[in-house]
């Protein structure tokens, strides 16, 4: 089989290889540290907008990606094996009705927004007839859209139908605009998905259902051609952190008790937040690959070009990064805080800590539960980085990543709690789920999955009482520390 691979993946860089991008570097900025703090209390966001329809934050107020995600590859790189397979994936199904849906969520903004998830919760939602879940959606949306520009503008690379010598097959999308906007990362998956998480934590009774029409959202830019697979994928990150960075606004805070109120006027429901457990990442998120789709082959590329890095200082971090209780994320992320992190000198955010460890933990099974993926190592018949823990791997299923949906999850929530330090904070965590593929214990999809889940469950985690409360001391906590 793996001779296979080797013909098939040798014929696809051959390809691309006639391709002509500018070369990218893929190294991810995975030395990023806490930037110097400030002695006084965390510059709080503006109070007053010109418009209140505006997005919650500048562009300059949120997460970096161009920082805390790695360069998309080039037609040069292994990686751009999964992109080039997606791109002809999409092109197979556009003749479909799912091609077609596709085409039709071309068309950008809230009033598209208010259609896919007017739908998806039962409610006709207009500007008019529901003015505050509007705004929301909209501030939302438009806040995770503006969380792709910096990279965007870093990058500016080429769209596939553009790099392909073909068009892109949507009826709303101009093409002369798109070869003037960059690729990476997607600015329609930021809007979906940003949106898709405001209005999962606004009406959770239809959690599953929203959060999935906003993943197909992403989806939809990869089939009609506007977008790589890894531009959506960074897309959905982005609006991940851009969710964390408003979770620290009063202004967001506001819009969601109005749009719930107004949500809950509509359905008949009461404004108490229903008990319906955590996004079910299985109804959100596509199946694992098998090896008969196309994404198997990227992550089978991806497989091969981390195995490289096992022998370098890069893959001694990622056997460091191994251990996974609660007390060793206190190590992982005393660096990106700039302060020792532990229960006896930050008792306030270990708690935190120590919450969101153990309800990401619980979403971890519960998905894991629902399918049983070969690890890498087991599937291409070769031993892990760590031969020691091969027998326990081997039975035990590899999607997703329990440890990128711990790294991630604390990573966002850490976020919350010293949004100075965002940046570094996000690229720890995003790093730490890279160490599992560099080890051989995860796929590259494994771990996107785990990266998912955790802005899923990290949205509903915002309407427990107990979370809210630790998350507000741990604050409180780390505001004193600086303000000394």
């Amino acid at each position: 089989m793996k001779h296979r691979f080797l013909w098939l993946l040798a014929a696809i860089l051959f390809v691309c290889g006639t391709l002509n991008i500018d070369a990218q570097s893929n190294q991810t900025t995975s030395s990023v540290t806490a930037t110097v703090h400030p002695k006084k209390r965390v510059r709080k966001e503006r109070k007053h907008r010109e418009k209140k329809d505006t997005p919650y934050f500048s562009t300059d107020e949120l997460p970096n990606a161009a920082v805390y995600l790695p360069a998309p590859p080039d037609t040069a790189n292994l990686l751009f094996v999964e992109d080039f397979l997606q791109y002809q994936w999409g092109k197979s199904i556009r003749n479909t009705p799912r091609g077609r849906q596709a085409s039709w969520e071309s068309l950008y903004g809230t009033a598209r927004m208010a259609t896919v998830f007017g739908e998806a919760m039962g409610i006709a939602l207009s500007k008019e007839a529901t003015p505050a879940i509007w705004r929301f959606m909209k501030r939302a949306g438009e806040t995770g859209n503006k969380s792709t520009s910096k990279a965007k503008v870093k990058y500016m690379r080429v769209r596939p139908f553009a790099q392909m010598n073909e068009h892109v097959a949507s009826e709303f999308d101009n093409e002369e605009d798109l070869r003037h906007n960059g690729s990476y990362p997607s600015g329609h998956t930021g809007l979906g998905w940003g949106t898709a998480l405001a209005l999962a934590e606004m009406a959770p009774e239809y959690q599953d259902t929203i959060l999935r029409r906003g993943y197909e959202y992403g989806q939809s830019r990869v089939i009609v051609g506007a977008h790589w697979q890894s531009d959506v994928d960074a897309g959905y990150l982005s609006a991940s952190a851009a969710m964390a960075r408003m979770h620290t606004s009063s202004e967001y805070q506001k819009d969601l008790e109005e749009a719930r109120a107004e949500f809950c006027r509509i359905k008949g429901f009461d404004l108490k937040t229903p008990n319906v457990g955590y996004p079910r990442g299985e109804l959100i998120l596509d199946a694992p690959a098998d090896t008969a789709s196309y994404r198997f082959y990227g992550d089978v590329a991806y497989y091969w070009l981390a195995k490289s890095e096992r022998e370098t200082v890069r893959g001694k971090q990622a056997i460091a990064d191994a251990p996974c209780e609660e007390t060793d994320f206190f190590r992982c992320f005393t660096p990106s805080m700039g302060m020792t992190l532990s229960e006896k000198e930050t008792p306030a955010i270990a708690a935190l800590m120590k919450k969101t460890f153990e309800e990401l933990c619980n979403t971890a099974m519960q998905m894991k539960s629902t399918s049983f993926r070969k690890r890498p190592f087991v599937r291409m018949g070769e031993s892990s980085a760590m031969p020691e823990v091969n027998e326990h791997y081997t039975t035990s299923s590899g999607y997703p990543s329990s440890h990128s949906i711990l790294g991630w999850g604390i990573a966002l929530a850490l976020v919350e709690v010293a949004p100075n330090c965002q940046d570094a904070i996000l690229t720890r965590g995003y790093e730490y789920g890279r160490s599992r593929i560099i080890l051989g214990l995860h796929f590259a999809s494994d771990v996107q999955a785990g990266r998912l889940s955790a802005a899923c469950t990290l949205v509903r985690l915002h309407n427990d009482t107990e979370f809210l409360t630790l998350m507000a001391t741990a604050k409180k906590e780390y505001e004193n520390m600086y303000r000394q």
